[in-house]
């Protein structure tokens, strides 16, 4: 017989034994991967761009992070009195542009569909997926990709 426990949380002993099992079966099953990931040299790099005004106020900033082939912005945003100036578009683009640099390929992102589709597509990213009813009210989340530099 099975019995199956609901909490809301594990005894720390049973949580890391969950992680270590999927762990194990990771490593095995792509074992060039996570053996490049635990070096120091390929760990997730931070990326951070600001915007600012001749006085130095802040516009906007973008951030991200670059691992392996793959640039993830985590959170873009320009205050509302500067939009439509093109500083979005320019953080993108800067950003996008030092990812290469680091030797990233593609881009990812994530928005709400209240956000900003209609920007990252005319930027180049294109929809990879789709989750419906995302915050419980109604709105969609989309995931964005967009290929930055051909392959070599």
């Amino acid at each position: 017989m099975i019995h199956i426990d609901i909490a809301d949380f594990l005894a720390p002993c049973d949580r890391e034994a969950i992680c270590d099992e999927l762990r194990r079966f990771n490593i095995e099953n792509n074992r060039a991967f996570f053996a490049a990931r635990e070096l120091p040299a390929n760990a997730a790099r931070p990326l951070s761009l600001a915007a600012r005004d001749a006085q130095g106020r802040l516009l906007g900033g973008l951030l991200a992070e670059t691992q392996f082939a793959w640039m993830k912005v985590s959170i873009m945003a320009v205050i509302p009195a500067a939009r439509g100036r093109g500083i979005g578009s320019r953080l993108m683009a800067a950003a996008e542009g030092e990812a290469v640099v680091r030797g990233c390929r593609y881009a990812y992102a994530d928005t709400m569909d209240y956000q900003a589709p209609a920007f990252y597509q005319k930027l180049g990213y294109a929809i990879a997926g789709k989750l419906e009813e995302w915050d419980s009210h109604g709105h969609a989340k989309l995931f964005f990709t967009k290929r930055l530099a051909p392959k070599g």
